[in-house]
Formats: structure tokens, sequence, C-alpha cells
């Protein structure tokens, strides 16, 4: 009797949305003569990844004498602006088709001013950071006029040039700020030759890798949200207890780390003294280390009061790993109030009074709401009546607990 041959069951295919939700994304930005074409090659070359550049995708769709093709000529012999959903579109039939064979994209030249950069996040994939080719106005002047003695280029004059590049720094400055304040820009300095800035960029690359191989990946994560007074605190407490799972609260982390005296507690003290915001870098490596210690001691981690807000939440999912819910504490505010003056008659808290505690609320309402109407899209969010006793509504939480294989 022959060997009977089982045939393996097809694997159900994934939605664009999905295929593209796990690849990593640079961005490239530079003005012209900073190099980033001849760095986006050796890119490319050392680490597998695809050179994308909307220009490029563009002429190539004309050039293909398609209906789209077509209608994308029309546009630009009128000198029209080809609209971003087209360009968006593009962008996104490429990075399917090349997904399977590709360890990640680098989009050239993008985005060239915001609206390009948050269309991009929210429609395709957030990007992993934006590489930022930084050279000054007289060097990329020089290198251009160099380009000029032999590129034929009618746009390679000195006062082409000069007109050119202010537009770069009048469109462009506004995204580098964004992606700077996101903790997403990664600068560059490109006033050297070409080996040289490459081995900056090496750095930036090695890094990014090195993290995204992390063990992590696996771990299971519960965000956990609730306003102030949600009693959230108080149930995390017991599901640690119950069912063995490791808390950690963003606070507990900085504060430790302050209290430990190291460098960059001393550092985060400083920050914090001047009343100034902990950069998200900071947080999320904190986290990050906080579950590398107690990955083989848990079977899941609650992220208390994570994420505030969306850039959290993005960045947590694709730096360290997905979350598999939102455990969201809801609670009217008239309970929250009058729960945290219940506690301000002991706790000595100087925010525990009735107008801190509303402007509180509002902006965890302003923050939160987003996040929670994100997660919902995705069938993440657990909602628990948080409005009865810690008992009762443990009672609730242990309903989704039991539900679920830890």
């Amino acid at each position: 009797m022959g060997n009977i041959c089982m045939k393996k069951p097809k694997e159900p295919k994934q939605s664009p949305e999905e295929v593209l939700k796990n690849i990593k994304v640079v961005f490239v930005i530079g003005g012209p003569g900073s190099g980033k074409g001849t760095q986006c090659e050796r890119i490319v070359a050392k680490y597998g990844f695809t050179h994308l550049s909307t220009g490029d995708l563009l002429r190539a769709e004309v050039a293909s004498g398609s209906a789209r093709g077509k209608e994308l000529t029309a546009i630009m012999e009128k000198g029209e602006l080809v609209p971003l959903d087209t360009v968006l579109q593009l962008l996104k039939e490429s990075m399917l088709a090349k997904a399977a064979d590709s360890k990640g994209f680098l989009i050239d030249g993008y985005p060239r001013e915001m609206e390009q950069g948050t269309r991009f996040e929210n429609e395709v994939t957030p990007c992993q950071f934006a590489l930022y080719f930084e050279v000054s106005d007289m060097t990329m002047t020089k290198r251009l006029m160099g380009r000029a003695e032999t590129s034929g280029r009618v746009d390679d004059n000195e006062d082409t040039i000069k007109k050119r590049l202010k537009t770069f720094h009048d469109i462009t400055t506004p995204v580098v700020d964004y992606y700077e304040k996101q903790g997403k820009l990664k600068k560059v300095s490109a006033e050297a030759g070409p080996a040289e800035v490459f081995t900056q960029v090496e750095g930036i690359f090695d890094e990014m890798l090195k993290s995204g191989s992390s063990p992590l990946k696996d771990a299971k994560v519960i965000f956990v949200v609730g306003g102030p007074g949600s009693g959230k605190g108080t149930q995390c407490a017991k599901i640690v207890e119950k069912y063995g799972f490791c808390h950690l609260s963003s606070g507990d982390l900085l504060r430790e780390e302050v209290g430990s005296g190291s460098e960059r507690g001393k550092r985060l003290n400083e920050i914090m003294e001047k009343g100034e915001l902990v950069s998200l870098d900071v947080v999320l490596e904190l986290i990050r280390e906080a579950m590398e210690k107690k990955m083989s001691e848990t079977k899941c981690f609650l992220i208390d009061g994570y994420p505030r807000e969306m850039n959290q939440g993005t960045r947590f999912e694709k730096e360290i790993t997905e979350c598999s819910n939102v455990l969201y504490f809801e609670v009217s505010d008239d309970t929250m109030v009058s729960r945290l003056m219940e506690r301000g008659k002991t706790s000595g808290r100087v925010d525990d009074n009735e107008q801190t505690i509303k402007k509180r609320l509002q902006t965890f309402h302003n923050q939160t709401q987003p996040v929670i109407d994100h997660y919902t899209g995705k069938n993440k969010v657990v909602k628990i009546s948080a409005e009865g006793g810690v008992d009762a509504v443990f009672t609730e939480v242990q309903t989704f607990m039991n539900s679920k294989s830890w």
C-alpha cells in the first residue's frame, strides 16, 4: 500500500492591510544634492530593502499606457498636481507586489509635506522612522553645480538650485519637526563622502534590525486603560494575584529609574524637574527592558495606563509587540470625581481636588478616546463596566480572563 499524502490545508489569504502591517518602512528625506539616492543604493545592497520613489512610480505608470497612466498624463500635461490618493495607491500596489521578497521599503523623497506622511501612516502602515540626510545649502549647491558639468539637466544652474533649496526647506521643515517630536527622526550628517555617511546609516539600520528581532515579538500583552478613579490599579493587582501576570506601569518604571541613581535616571530627573515630558523613546526602552527581564516568569503583561494617546500604541506595537486586547475600565465622570474626592480626604495628593480632577478627566477623554476608537475597530477592546464595587468589577474581569487561554 503506497504512502497517503495529506494535503496541507491552505492558509487563509491575508488582506492587503495584514500583509503591510508588519512591513518595515523608512521614509528618506534630504534636499537636492544631499546624497540620499546614493545612500539608498547602499542600503538596498546591504540590507535587502526595496527602494521606491513616487516620481519613478508615476513615470512607470504613464509609460505603461494603462487607463490610469493616461489620466496621469492628462493631469501632468495641464501642470496640475497628481492627487495624493493616486500616489498612495501606487505606493501600496508596489509594496504589495514586492512584500514577499523584501526586508523592508525605503520611500525616497517622502513625505514632502505633512499630509503625505500622516495619510501614509494611517492608510498603509506606520514608518519605523524618517531618515533625514542633513547637509548645508552651500554643500548641496556645490554638489549640484559639479553634477551640472556632466548631467545636462536644465535645473542644475545656480539660480534654479537656490529656488529648489528654498522650496525644499519651506515644505520639508514642518515634516522634519513633526517626526523629531514623535521621536521618529534619525538625522545623518551627510557633509562627508558616501562611505563615511554610510557608516552612520549602518549604525541606525543595525539598531533597528536588532530591536526588530526581539524575543518579545511572541509576548502576550494587555493594555489597561481607564480614567483617574476608574479602579484599574486595584483590578490589575487582583489580576496579578489570581492569574500570575506581570503588571507594568510606565510611571513606576520612570520613578524606579530615577531612584536607581543611574546615569539615565539622573538625565530623567533633570527632564522632569524642568517640567518637560520624557521622550517616548525612553519610555519604550524602559518598558522593553522590564518585559525582557520578566519574559520567562509570566504568561502575559498588563501595561497599565497605556497607551494614553495613539502614537504610544502604534510605536509600542511596531517596535515591541502587538497587544492581545485593550482592557478598558469604563466609569462615568461623576463616579470618578466622587471616588477621587473621597481619596483626597486621606491621600494628601494636591491633585485630588474637584477643579483639578475635572481637568484631568477632560484630558483623559481627549487623549484616550481615539485610542479606544482605534482598537474597537480592530475588535480588541474589552469594556468593563467599573461602576460597582471591587469584587463585582473583578467578576466581570474574570469572565473575560477565563474566556482566553493564556
